[in-house]
């Protein structure tokens, strides 16, 4: 009798270790990774350029290349051209990224000085730090304040004669793009010799400086100042310009 129970509690000690197995083999197996696959801006050749005071897009994709779900944190980190901290845009995963899931993210970031901006992805797991990309900052933002429009002539004033100097097109608006006035005093483009008064411009516009004129043959447009000049000029009251 004492030799059954000492066989049973033999078999209760045996039995425990291999019910844990199971849970001591999935253990085991839990992997826990990710890849960045994509990130945007992301050609240092050709950095995306902004002006100073405007809003962009940082996005990032990530994947988990492991085999349980997580809530990744992923992270843009925004520095200077000398490796000065800017910034760090950080977003957890919510719901938690399942296993061969993508999933983009995305943060607004205004860019506040003219310079270069270094950029660098990462991502996450609690502490571990499991993907980074570039694998170095790099500079993919360029802010560069507007050059300033080139100084706008002011050979003429309002009011001021002027004189055609070589056959000229009169159009409608300031620009090449916009059509020749449709006026039945308009041959085509007017003759050396007519003359007619300043009433508007100057307007920079496709590599000429316009002026609107009305012409004393009854046509009013706007023609490139290259094909006028003054009449006080030609005659000697005012010097050139």
């Amino acid at each position: 009798m004492k030799s059954g129970v000492k066989v049973r509690r033999t078999w209760s000690r045996l039995k425990l270790p291999f019910l844990l197995l199971p849970l001591v083999l999935l253990t085991g197996c839990a992997h826990i990774s990710a890849t960045i696959q994509a990130y945007h801006p992301a050609d240092p050749g050709v950095p995306l350029e902004v002006a100073p005071g405007e809003e962009v897009t940082l996005s990032v994709t990530v994947a988990n290349t492991g085999n349980r779900a997580r809530p990744f944190q992923v992270r843009a980190t925004v520095r200077t051209a000398g490796g000065v901290f800017l910034r760090e845009l950080s977003t957890q995963l919510s719901p938690p990224l399942e296993p061969g899931e993508e999933r983009t993210v995305s943060w607004s970031f205004t860019v506040d000085q003219p310079g270069e901006y270094w950029l660098q992805f990462s991502v996450y797991d609690g502490d571990e730090l499991l993907a980074e990309a570039p694998a170095n900052p790099q500079r993919l933002l360029l802010a560069q304040a507007p050059s300033a429009p080139p100084p706008v002539s002011g050979k003429f004033s309002t009011g001021e004669r002027v004189r055609v100097m070589e056959p000229l097109n009169v159009r409608q608006g300031p620009g090449t793009s916009h059509p020749e006035v449709d006026d039945p005093d308009y041959p085509g483009a007017l003759p050396v010799g007519s003359l007619g008064n300043v009433i508007g411009g100057p307007v920079a516009a496709d590599g000429h400086t316009w002026w609107q004129v009305e012409f004393d043959r009854g046509v009013t447009g706007w023609c490139v100042e290259e094909g006028l000049e003054s009449l006080d000029v030609l005659l000697g009251r005012k010097p050139p310009s």
